[in-house]
């Protein structure tokens, strides 16, 4: 899906992916920390996918969280800038 961002000059057009689950879902006080290095909720987890892959997509520009879903699951979002799109 195409948004488009307002950054107080023009509008910035971006893509934007949404992937939902239905597992055990995500903690509220887990939501800050989900992103950080080496947190992990995993027995044998590392604790990096998560935060290198937010430095990647903002590394390019776009942004990615989670959200807790209503039922069970979570989902995570991110966007990125569409290079080369003329702003809307």
């Amino acid at each position: 899906m195409v948004h488009r961002l307002y950054n107080g000059e023009r509008y910035i057009p971006l893509v934007a992916l949404s992937v939902y689950n239905t597992g055990v879902g995500l903690a509220e006080a887990s939501l800050d920390l989900l992103f950080d290095a080496f947190y992990t909720t995993k027995p044998e987890g590392m604790g990096l996918g998560l935060a290198i892959s937010r430095r990647i997509i903002e590394a390019h520009g776009g942004q990615l969280w989670a959200t807790p879903n209503v039922g069970p699951g979570a989902t995570f979002h991110f966007t990125l800038p569409v290079p080369g799109a003329p702003p809307a």
